[in-house]
Order: structure tokens, then sequence, then C-alpha cells
């Protein structure tokens, strides 16, 4: 099975397994090379101290003289002397109780006391004439005095036992460890991968339906798979948030292509109807009759036009289409807007609470479709006598969320937030009246597009149910945040928006 094939579980025991099994070896090695180095310098210590003592029991020996055992007692028994005098004559003799004592001798260079072909005082290994398996540490040293040569060989024999031994105990010693290790990594990383066997149990499970299935997580856990867990859990929070709004929007579609085509097929039947009727009846109308239905073919055309054209808007802000940035005087709109509906409204008294020289930057045009859509609103859905308050002024920061102690709900769910970086300013636009009121259950839906409560915004009073869309969006695209507010049915409504001024843009 190739590498890629493995489990992760797999591929990781193995690498820590791998890595411990290098890690033993170079400590067996170094542990090796270490005691060798050792026992050799010890060896190197024992022919230096026994040479020359060696050098005089192998003269006395050579001349015939009887050397007692206790006088090479130091010498390692199946060790090797050899003397070559200075006129050339060599005597050897091994260092043993009895000849049955002594080994293969070693393997040594021709010597002569005048050249020689060994360094002398430098210790060096030679083999033995007829075992492989044993070894020699020589040292040769010349007396100065005799000129005569001494060689001493000392076997290896105890030396390579010693390491044979410690080679056992290492690989018996190393075999158990990485046998324990490895199982101890198994269980380790078994532990450590368990969360992400439970998020493919979840991740299973959610592929079947269960979309509120989660990854159990300890908080208090720093480690990669914790964090991965919780980035997962909030993964699926966002997807599953996500994936109901994604279902609230498609919902909204329906209704709106349901709504805005029952909207068009409104004007175009009545247009058909006089159309058929002017056509069929062409000469049994009068003058009146034929009039009356060219009108209604006139108005129902217009009203189709002005409700194609906020769809077209609509539209075109749904795209985020870039809209026109110049100075605005909003003080200006305001005033003169309020002062149209006085104009149109005698009766209605307007109380107007307006800022002066209040400059925004963006699109003149739209503010004052913003502006005149909630005046519509409040002539359509207000009394004719009934008063109203206008307000525009500067707020701070901590006002967003009230106006006159009533908690405000916003068109747009993420709610209005001012930027942590950069200088702004906050500009509300509020217009309150004193008309029927909105129950706070329903407040959201009145920037809905085709929306209308039962008790007041029908197709009869005038209203296409686009106006309050067209302010949440056009507000939107300058950066802003339209709302509403109500204390209940017969107290009255509140709209209004919200806008972030960037002094930087504003200054003229």
């Amino acid at each position: 099975m190739s590498w890629s094939r493995l489990s992760l579980k797999a591929r990781l025991v193995i690498s820590v397994t791998s890595l411990l099994f290098i890690g033993i070896v170079i400590a067996d090695i170094a542990t090796y090379s270490a005691l060798r180095s050792f026992l050799i310098t010890k060896l190197d210590q024992q022919l230096s101290a026994s040479i020359t003592p060696a050098s005089r029991s192998l003269a006395r020996a050579s001349l015939g003289e009887n050397v007692s055992q206790s006088e090479f007692a130091f010498v390692p028994f199946g060790s090797y002397g050899e003397l070559v005098t200075e006129n050339g004559s060599t005597f050897v003799a091994a260092f043993v109780q009895n000849p049955s004592q002594a080994g293969s001798p070693p393997n040594l260079p021709t010597i002569n006391s005048k050249s020689s072909s060994i360094a002398l005082g430098r210790p060096f290994n030679v083999d033995s004439t007829s075992n492989p398996s044993l070894r020699y540490r020589v040292l040769a040293t010349k007396n100065d005095t005799t000129g005569s040569v001494t060689v001493l060989a000392i076997p290896l024999t105890g030396m390579m036992s010693t390491l044979k031994r410690l080679v056992i105990i290492e690989f018996l010693v190393s075999l158990s460890v990485l046998m324990v290790l490895a199982a101890l990594g198994t269980y380790l990383v078994s532990l450590g991968l368990r969360p992400l066997g439970k998020m493919v149990d979840t991740a299973n499970e959610i592929s079947e339906g269960n979309l509120s299935a989660r990854v159990e997580t300890n908080n208090n856990q720093a480690s990669e798979v914790a964090r991965l867990a919780r980035a997962l859990n909030y993964m699926l929070s966002q997807l599953i948030t996500a994936l109901e709004r994604r279902g609230q929007s498609e919902a909204k579609l329906r209704r709106f292509v349901a709504d805005a085509s029952h909207e068009l097929r409104t004007p175009l039947t009545s247009i058909r109807g006089y159309a058929e009727l002017v056509r069929q009846r062409s000469g049994m109308l009068d003058k009146s009759e034929t009039n009356r239905a060219m009108e209604r073919i006139e108005s129902e055309s217009i009203r189709m036009g002005s409700l194609v054209e906020d769809l077209l808007l609509l539209a075109r802000l749904d795209q985020n289409r870039p809209v026109e940035k110049l100075p605005v005087d909003l003080s200006e709109l305001a005033n003169d807007l309020t002062q149209d509906i006085k104009t149109v409204e005698p009766c209605r008294e307007i109380d107007s609470d307006v800022e002066d020289d209040l400059w925004i930057i963006g699109d003149k045009n739209r503010f004052i479709q913003v502006i005149a859509n909630l005046f519509s609103n409040l002539r359509f859905h207000t009394p004719e006598c009934s008063p109203a308050k206008v307000s525009l002024r500067h707020i701070e920061s901590d006002q967003l969320e009230q106006f006159d102690g009533l908690e405000i709900v916003r068109a747009d769910e993420d709610g209005f937030k001012v930027p942590s970086d950069g200088k702004f300013e906050i500009v509300r636009f509020a217009l309150t009246d004193f008309g029927p009121g909105i129950e706070r259950s329903t407040l959201r839906n009145v920037f809905e597009r085709f929306y209308r409560t039962e008790s007041s915004r029908s197709r009869d009073s005038g209203g296409t149910g686009l106006g309050l869309s067209l302010v949440a969006s056009i507000v939107k695209a300058h950066g802003g945040s339209a709302w509403v507010t109500s204390a209940g049915l017969s107290k009255g409504a509140t709209f209004g928006f919200d806008l972030l001024i960037d002094i930087s843009e504003t200054e003229i």
C-alpha cells in the first residue's frame, strides 16, 4: 500500500516510530563508540605501563634465566612479547601459566633494531596468524641503552567480549523500548485524533439531514484539533445561517415575483378592458365616456410605468451599483419637502426640528426620493389633518438603538455599526406621525416589497408597496440604515434613517 493511501493515524504512528528507531540507533552507536574508545584508551594505558617490565622479563628469559610468574602477573594472560636485540636476534615468548593457554600468535611485521617498519611508541592493532577472531593491541618501544626493541601484544578478547555483550544488551533494551514507545505513541495518537473521528461522525450526521449536529469541544483546550473542531462548529453555524437566509431570500423572491405579477396584472387588465371597450363600442360611446376610458387607460399606464421604474431602481440598487457622490445639504432638502407637504395639506401641523447646514455626500435626487416617500407614506396612512414631527440632527453612537425611549427596528438585519477606524458623525432623520400606528410584531415587515397591512396599507390608498423598500435600499446604498418604531396600534409610528458622515469628505 502506498504512503498516500495510509490513514493519518497510520502515517503518524509510522513516522513517530521511525523517528524513535533512528534516535535509538544513534544513541546505541554513540554508546558503543564511547565504550570502545574508553576500553582502547585503558588498554593503551595498560600497554604503556606493562611494556617496561615485560622487556626486562623477556631479556632475562632470552639469557636462559628463570622468570617467576609473579614478575609478569601484571601482563594479561595470552599476551605475546618479542625482544629484538641490537645484533638482530629475536626472542618471542607468550605470557601464560602453561603452554596450553597460549593462543594464536600475532602476525607482527618484520622488526629490527636499526630500521623498524612500525611506529615506535604508537599502539596499533594486528590479526593473529591463524585465528581470524583473535586480534591484538600492539606497542613497540626501543631501549636507548641497549638498543633493543621490545614488542608487547595484548589480546583484544576481553574488550571484544565486553563490546559484544553491549551490542546484545543494546539490541534487547532498544527493541523493548521501541515496542513500548510505539504502543504508547499509537495510544496517544489515537487519543489525539479521536476528535477527528467525531468530526467525521458529525459530518456524516449532517449529510443525513441533522443540521443541528455539532462537534463536542473543550474551550479550555488549545490544541490544533480542538481549534479545528471549534472552527468547524463556527463554519457549520455560518452555513446554517446562510442556508436559512437563502431560504428566506428565496421565499421573499417568490413572494416578490407573485406580488409584482399581481401589481402589473391589475393595471394591464384595466388598460386591456378599457381598450376593448373603446374598440368594440367605438360608434356607440359618447364623447364623455370615450374621454373617461382614455383617462383611465392613461392613469393606469402611468401607474404601471411608475411601478416598473421603481422595480428597475430596486434592481439596480440590489446590484450594488455605485451611487453619485456629491455634497448635499440635507437640511435644505428636509425643509423644502416639509414646506411642500404644508402646501398640499395646509391643515396638517408639522413640527420641524431641523439642524442647519447639515451636509452629506451622496445623490441629491435619491435623497429627495427617500424623504418624499416618507412624506407620501405619512399622507397615505394617517388622517389628513393629523399632526406630525420632522427631526434632522446629529446623534451619538449610544442613541443608535432607540428613538424617544422606543426600541427601533432596522430594515437591515445586520444592524448599523460605526467603523472603529476613521472619524465619523451620525446623522438621523425621523418623521413621527400620530396615526393608527403599527403592531410591534410586524415592524420589520414594513420594509418588504409590496407589503401592506390589512388596516391601512391597501391598494386603494394609492401606494404600490415599494416606497419603504426604496427608502431602505437607497439609504443602504449610501452606507446608512432605515428604521421604524412604534408603541403599538393607535399610538403613531416613526420612520427614519441614520447616515454616517465621513468628516474628511464633508469638509468643503
